[in-house]
């Protein structure tokens, strides 16, 4: 009798646990996607906000037409001169000028370079008139008295 006490309460457990599964079409129905909904997309454009360029590469200044002028007249200028005049020597018609960078002494006359860098193009009474050959900028040196 003890038996039959326990197989008819697993049966009735049993019925009960499979009357609460849902069948599998209702689950199947569940699972499928609701109808897409069509989604208005012109709210999402701000209206505020420009359009974008036609060319999303073009160069753009974020600094204002200040920022934007001032990087405009930047141009590469010329180093200062690094030489100091020492003195000259005449010879008849010829003045050689002695100068000085850092360590290396320099007897030159007009015409000549002084490296790669520099040229000097004129000799007066007061002044030294150098080229900065890579941007072909002049520069002048004045003579102490």
């Amino acid at each position: 009798m003890r038996i039959a006490f326990v197989v008819l309460t697993l049966a009735l457990l049993a019925g009960v646990v499979i009357g609460r599964e849902k069948p599998a079409e209702a689950l199947v129905q569940e699972a499928r996607p609701q109808e897409a909904r069509s989604i208005d997309l012109s709210r999402l454009a701000r209206q505020d906000e420009p359009a974008p360029a036609a060319d999303p590469f073009a160069q753009r200044s974020f600094g204002g037409p200040a920022v934007a002028k001032a990087a405009a007249a930047a141009r590469p200028e010329a180093p200062l001169l690094p030489f100091r005049y020492m003195g000259k020597l005449l010879e008849g018609d010829r003045q050689e000028v002695l100068l000085l960078r850092g360590d290396d002494s320099f007897s030159v006359v007009a015409g000549d370079k002084l490296g790669p860098d520099y040229r000097l193009d004129k000799v007066t009474a007061t002044t030294l008139t150098f080229t900065y050959l890579p941007l072909k900028t002049k520069q002048t040196l004045e003579i102490p008295r």
